[in-house]
């Protein structure tokens, strides 16, 4: 749940850095290379074991690199540039209906009538607070739309993944090498050495440190801890969409939103 409520920062960070004139590009890699240069200060200072990994633990950093960071960002970035905060949100949302499927199909997770009720009520509140109670679509942009399911279905990989992952390295570690490996992976996209220039003021220092620490960072900590006592991730997908409640209480109150 507290992991839940600090991803919800995402789109107001996100927010300020695109309207300075950021790419979504940008604001992704921003949060991927801080989040890494974060915890890759803490460990070295408090854990340096953290820092060792064998070769399966690599590849298991490789794949979440690939797919729940430089993935996940690029379409979630996007997304939010497309159709703002609270849409982008609600749409990453129908991530817990992924995530029980593949946690069916991949671990036998059982689903019983309370996580099936849950579920359907995730999916109906996702469905309401995205089209206003409205079918039509049309004010939405399709690509906009297409962006925030491909951000939930690389979303839910996360926990997946995770979850093999972590029997083989510790759950910062994975953290570190997964945002270095997705840092990377955003480069050729990002344009870095263009971003220097907008850190000409110290509020946008701010905004940037604060999208490294809190969504990023501090976020995955809290979710990685949270799954490593064995919590099954489809209780655990339920448990986190407390960032759709909080991303919409912020599109609304703090940027205008509908």
């Amino acid at each position: 749940v507290t992991a839940g409520v600090l991803w919800a920062t995402i789109g107001l960070f996100a927010n300020s850095l695109l309207n300075l004139g950021l790419t979504p590009e940008q604001v992704a890699f921003l949060r991927l290379f801080l989040g890494f240069l974060i915890l890759f200060i803490y460990s070295c200072v408090k854990m340096p074991n953290a820092l060792k990994i064998n070769r399966k633990g690599l590849m298991y950093c490789i794949l979440v690199g690939i797919i729940s960071q430089a993935g996940f960002n690029i379409c979630y970035f996007n997304a939010i540039d497309s159709i703002g905060v609270s849409a982008s949100a609600v749409l990453l949302y129908t991530s817990p209906l992924f995530l029980a499927m593949l946690s069916m199909a991949i671990f036998k997770e059982r689903l019983n009538k309370s996580k099936v009720m849950s579920l359907c009520i995730c999916f109906c509140g996702s469905i309401l607070a995205v089209t206003g109670g409205s079918l039509d679509l049309g004010q939405l942009s399709t690509q906009g739309i297409l962006l925030g399911i491909m951000s939930a279905i690389t979303y839910a990989c996360m926990s997946i993944i995770s979850k093999g992952a972590l029997k083989e390295c510790e759950g910062i570690t994975l953290l570190i090498y997964g945002f270095l490996i997705g840092s990377i992976l955003m480069i050729p996209l990002a344009n870095p050495i263009q971003i220097i220039s907008y850190a000409n003021n110290i509020g946008t220092v701010f905004t940037i440190l604060g999208l490294g620490i809190i969504p990023a960072a501090g976020a995955y900590i809290f979710y990685l801890h949270g799954i490593s006592t064995g919590i099954d991730l489809s209780i655990a997908g339920i448990l986190a969409s407390a960032e759709l409640i909080v991303s919409v209480i912020i599109g609304w109150t703090l940027l205008g939103e509908n």
